[in-house]
């Protein structure tokens, strides 16, 4: 699973009557972030404040992170980091949708209403596939440091934080420890690797250079989705308003035995 398949699973919340996918009209734009993430992880690519440098062209292992790569490469100019947010495209909700459909994580029902429009009702979820991730998120948000190999859910967290999607994993008067851990997570300067101080200079070191090179990446992009996000929703100009509302039912849940109960369970939330 890339990033983004991540977060779109921690962005479906499981009801006991339906399912919902939460903080939509945000979501897209993250689930761009975290393409970048990935790539940066990868070491394909730089963000600076101006402009995404491709550093290395070959392809990765995924289909469509290899296909944003190439546009990045093709892109003339290089395109900022905040030009290449705000031109997400409206499906990639869908898009992503679809992939978790292909995984076998969710279960999807499509139909058009009377005014021809798309809907999608998801029908389930893959629950422990869903705590799993959870538990991942929990190692990161409560210890407030990281280990190098924990750089992508560190930067996974901020992500969950920063598009609003903290009530989906954390919901309810219980998660508002959680959920203010995530908030400090995602305001820190900086993460200071767990390593330090337990292992020898060199490894040390290591892990620092590891770590903050992620780190980096992330803070950028933290900045550039809440400006983004204030841009939107400032002077009556609702971020809402570049969505499709025709892509979401209020249905979906059908008695499937996926639905309620455990870690990150609600039913409440955008939709």
């Amino acid at each position: 699973m890339t990033m983004g398949d991540d977060l779109l699973l921690l962005a479906i919340v499981p009801g006991r009557r339906r399912i919902r996918i939460r903080a939509e009209e945000r979501l897209r734009f993250a689930l761009r972030a975290a393409e970048l993430v990935d790539l940066g992880l990868a070491g394909r690519i730089m963000v600076g404040p101006r402009r995404i440098e491709v550093t290395d062209s070959r392809r990765v292992e995924d289909r469509r992170l290899s296909n944003v790569l190439r546009s990045l490469g093709a892109a003339v100019p290089p395109p900022g980091p905040k030009d290449w947010l705000r031109r997400t495209p409206r499906s990639l909700t869908v898009e992503y949708l679809s992939r978790l459909e292909d995984q076998k994580a969710v279960r999807v029902r499509r139909w058009r209403d009377a005014g021809g429009r798309a809907r999608h009702d998801i029908l389930s979820v893959d629950l422990p596939r869903r705590r799993a991730l959870l538990s991942r998120l929990d190692s990161v948000a409560r210890s407030g440091s990281a280990m190098p190999e924990d750089a992508r859910d560190v930067s996974l967290a901020v992500l969950v934080q920063v598009a609003g999607l903290a009530s989906a994993a954390y919901p309810g008067l219980r998660g508002i420890t959680d959920r203010r851990r995530l908030t400090a997570l995602a305001a820190s300067g900086h993460l200071t690797p767990a390593t330090a101080g337990t292992v020898p200079g060199t490894d040390a070191e290591l892990a620092a250079a590891l770590t903050t090179g992620a780190d980096t990446l992330t803070r950028r992009l933290h900045g550039e989705l809440s400006d983004l996000y204030s841009d939107f929703t400032t002077g009556g100009h609702s971020l809402a308003h570049s969505l499709d509302p025709g892509s979401w039912s209020e249905g979906g849940a059908t008695g499937t035995g996926h639905h309620g109960g455990g870690h990150g369970s609600g039913s409440s939330g955008d939709w």
